[in-house]
């Protein structure tokens, strides 16, 4: 069982018709680009030429800074669904 599954099996509401497998792959693979844009972005970050990474480096944070937060708005959204608003 995944973090997302168990965070989600611990929901004190009834999800109602959000698809819990799809929402559990989003918030997945969410968090899977953060860590992987982040990481990314630290290795260049080690390299001895970072000023001719800085596009690089940008290119990676942005993703990066967009992934964690839709993965956490996943959670958010799913209660909106459940409550009819979404």
């Amino acid at each position: 069982m995944s973090q997302a599954d168990a965070m989600l099996d611990t929901y004190p509401a009834d999800l109602g018709r959000v698809d819990k497998q799809a929402l559990t792959a989003c918030i997945e693979a969410c968090f899977d680009c953060a860590q992987t844009c982040t990481a990314c972005a630290d290795a260049c970050l080690s390299e001895q030429m970072v000023a001719e990474l800085t596009k690089c480096i940008r290119s990676n944070l942005e993703p990066g800074a967009r992934c964690l937060p839709g993965a956490v708005g996943q959670g958010k959204a799913a209660g909106r669904l459940r409550d009819g608003h979404g």
